[in-house]
């Protein structure tokens, strides 16, 4: 739960290190290259420069790592890092000059200099604005993770005065749990009322009575289950050995996809999301538009919905009904068609023309790109329903398509959209999603959700 996120952004950053490295040499280059004001040799073809980047763009974070920088970013002052960085500019170019040599190759030292100098400096630039984005009200929302902690008050506490400042920092108490003394009921109570996204059970001090009950929520909602030693697994699935407090705990993932894999779906969801934002620019000043001349009230609707673990987030979408719609549902409850705790209706008088029209081809969701990129919706995931509906759950196991992030787009919408009448459908269309995921099955969505919405199929 904690080292595996972690170490991903570290790989993420030390590939943000070598670019940065590999761009420093470009930079060296043309300045070098362009120097009017001195009488130095001409410099030979940028092509046989080129073999110099993969160079650089590996040893720059190889030394960076060597010293630590990516252990113990937050324990550095400025001026440590000033200081490691500029033993990384005396090292890389020091190691640049060997390997060329080694390799018999000849290049100005003045690039390989000015390479060095300036890959430090990206890096620190860079190091800042991660370290500012690490201290934002976002970034804490997205990577502290809500724990319960389970187990006896005396295991509990030990297992909390045993965590490293960085694990601290990445962990949000949500209070503690006895299952010796408190009720399976009042278990799931906390998992809703808190947004629980991991469970931390201590089996010192408890049975196998005490425990099973715990995990067996935890597998229903949804929820990752984290096991300090001592009970026997007869099953891998999902299961990974991880560390915590120094000493090795069993993870139980939520869903089968690795954390890499899933940092990468994020990322590809940052950049996707931002990007369809720009391009889509005119169509949603032209929808806002539409919907100022053509009926009365805000452009945008906003709603609470119950995103990852159930925790809720402010939804936007453009309003496709009447401004007193909310009032009215109540008396069209009769007409609900869809069986189970969600509301659905066809030709709902509520809807306007234009809006009717924007359902069909699901334009009123594109102000979700905004949800996207402020990480609490994915571009794929199992849609976000109202947090009133999710309370209104008939089975425990239906929360379980809570323990991904919501989406845009999901099977549902490609597999017959609102012609499913049944919420069991539904959801199992999602679990088979969770179950499935990859990033190719992503991909796959996306390329249909394309033409079922502009073709309007399923929508109303």
């Amino acid at each position: 739960m904690l080292t595996h996120p972690r170490q991903t952004r570290v790989r993420f950053l030390q590939g943000c290190d070598g670019a940065l490295f590999a761009l420093s040499v470009g930079l060296a280059y043309a300045l070098r290259a362009r120097f009017p004001w001195l009488d130095l040799p001409e410099l030979e073809s940028f092509a046989k420069y080129a073999l110099l980047f993969p160079a650089v763009a590996f040893l720059g974070p190889a030394v960076l790592a060597s010293q630590g920088f990516y252990e113990r970013p937050r324990l550095l002052s400025r001026l440590g890092v000033l200081l490691l960085l500029l033993r990384t500019a005396v090292f890389t170019i020091v190691g640049l000059i060997l390997l060329l040599f080694l390799a018999r190759v000849q290049y100005a030292r003045s690039v390989v200099l000015l390479a060095g100098a300036f890959g430090s400096l990206f890096v620190y630039v860079r190091h800042e604005l991660f370290r500012w984005f690490e201290s934002t009200r976002l970034a804490q929302e997205q990577w502290r993770r809500c724990v319960l902690w389970v187990g006896t008050p005396e295991e509990n506490a030990r297992a909390q005065d045993s965590l490293s400042a960085t694990e601290c920092d990445a962990i949000l108490p949500a209070g503690e749990f006895d299952p010796r003394t408190q009720s399976p009921a009042a278990l799931e109570a906390l998992l809703h009322d808190h947004a629980i996204n991991a469970v931390v059970v201590s089996l010192n001090g408890l049975d196998t009575t005490h425990v099973a009950p715990v995990l067996a929520a935890c597998e229903r909602e949804g929820v990752e289950a984290i096991v300090r030693p001592g009970l026997f697994v007869t099953s891998s699935h999902r299961l990974a050995l991880d560390a915590l407090g120094g000493e090795p705990v069993l993870y139980f993932r939520a869903q089968a996809a690795s954390p890499r894999h899933l940092f990468l779906k994020q990322a590809l969801d940052y950049g996707l999301a931002a990007g369809l934002l720009v391009v889509l620019a005119p169509l949603l000043l032209a929808v806002a538009l539409a919907l100022k001349l053509t009926s009365p009230g805000p452009v945008l609707y906003r709603q609470a919905r119950a995103g990852l673990n159930g925790r809720p987030f402010t939804l936007w979408k453009f309003r496709s009904m009447h401004p007193d719609a909310e009032h009215a549902r109540a008396a069209l409850a009769p007409r609900n068609e869809m069986r189970g705790p969600v509301f659905k209706v066809t030709n709902d008088p509520r809807v306007t023309p234009l809006g009717r029209w924007l359902r069909r081809h699901s334009l009123d969701e594109l102000p979700q790109l905004w949800n996207v990129l402020h990480g609490e919706m994915s571009l794929v995931g199992p849609r976000p329903l109202p947090v009133e509906e999710v309370k209104r759950f008939e089975h425990d196991t239906h929360r379980r398509r809570l323990s991904v992030k919501p989406g845009l787009t999901c099977l549902w919408q490609i597999h017959g959209r609102n012609d499913i009448a049944d919420f069991n459908d539904w959801v199992r269309l999602d679990l088979a999603y969770i179950d499935q995921w990859s990033l190719w099955l992503d991909l796959k969505i996306l390329l249909a959700t394309v033409p079922v919405a502009l073709l309007g199929r399923g929508g109303r």
